[in-house]
């Protein structure tokens, strides 16, 4: 048995490579390939496993594959492992820039939708 990091409770090793399995055929292997090598960076320093990494697949299920890839980035540029900046951290950033760009198409949409004003001659 091992301890959701979603939601605190128990859940089977079966389940878990089960949960893992489906999360990881969500994504595309371009994304999963990136993932994977930041894991391995992060389990350098912390001890990840399967439940882990399916936690943290479920956390940022449906977010799109280019904020993804623009956040994991960003984590690397800035250094986040060698800070000492865990999974959840870097969820966390991916989750940040997710909204940040749905308020962004929202503003870039509701803008478009205006008159532009009239201009005189």
């Amino acid at each position: 048995m091992a301890k959701c990091p979603l939601c605190s409770g128990s859940i089977s090793k079966k389940d878990v490579s089960l949960t893992l399995g489906r999360l990881r055929l969500a994504r595309s292997p371009r994304i999963l390939e990136i993932l994977d090598a930041v894991m391995v960076s992060l389990s350098r320093h912390w001890a990840i496993h399967d439940v882990d990494i399916a936690g943290f697949l479920a956390d940022i299920e449906g977010i799109d594959d280019s904020v993804i890839t623009e956040s994991v980035h960003k984590f690397k540029k800035k250094g986040g492992i060698e800070q000492g900046f865990n999974i959840r951290y870097l969820a966390g950033i991916i989750k940040n820039e997710s909204k940040r760009v749905k308020l962004r198409q929202e503003y870039e949409k509701r803008a478009l939708d205006r008159i532009p004003p009239k201009l005189e001659d």
